[in-house]
């Protein structure tokens, strides 16, 4: 076995936290159910995997967790702009997470249309469809994934333009019956 006893010669930390049977939502942690977003920053860094390794998205060489994404991401936009595309802009940990955002809205609100308007279809326009809209908003989703505390800010943190796009592009390619369409022409203020 190589140092933390973990046979990989991996650091780990002093008092380990052993995961066991990670889902999407959770894991067992040293033998209880835990869900993710109850862990603490500091026990999340005290994480080990079922391998052995270290639970976190990136180590150093010497097991420390690796925080320094500014600089990753600025030395790699210059190296991509020097090699390849001059107009390759600037790109720092906020962008990514923008970028996350819109793409898993655009995601969610794509499933969004598609499912609402299966409803429609088979249950014939009854209040189902009223009941499924309001457990489902995509941005309620997306509040949850960011760790905003309310919608007017996960609202604040995207680009109005881009998220009116993404529910009219995804609202167009959904299958909506005609009825539903109009509904939809006068939601989008006549656009479609």
């Amino acid at each position: 076995m190589g140092p933390g006893g973990n046979g990989g010669g991996l650091p780990q930390p002093a008092e380990p936290l052993i995961i066991e049977c990670p889902t999407y939502d959770g894991a067992r942690i040293n033998g209880a159910s835990r869900r993710w977003h109850t862990l603490t920053p500091e026990e999340r860094l005290r994480l080990v995997g079922p391998g052995g390794g270290s639970a976190l998205l990136s180590v150093q060489s010497g097991g420390r967790p690796f925080v320094d994404w500014t600089t990753v991401l600025a030395r790699t936009s210059m190296r991509i702009r020097d090699r390849y595309e001059p107009g390759f802009p600037h790109v720092h940990p906020h962008v990514t997470r923008h970028t996350f955002a819109m793409a898993t809205l655009e995601r969610l609100v794509r499933g969004y249309y598609q499912q609402a308007a299966k409803l429609v279809v088979d249950a014939g326009g009854d209040d189902a469809l009223a009941l499924y809209l309001t457990k489902a908003d995509p941005l309620l989703v997306l509040r949850d994934l960011l760790g905003h505390a309310s919608a007017v800010t996960t609202q604040a943190y995207l680009h109005l333009l881009d998220t009116q796009r993404i529910y009219r592009d995804a609202y167009e390619s959904a299958e909506i019956p005609p009825a539903g369409r109009a509904a939809g022409a006068s939601e989008f203020g006549g656009e479609l």
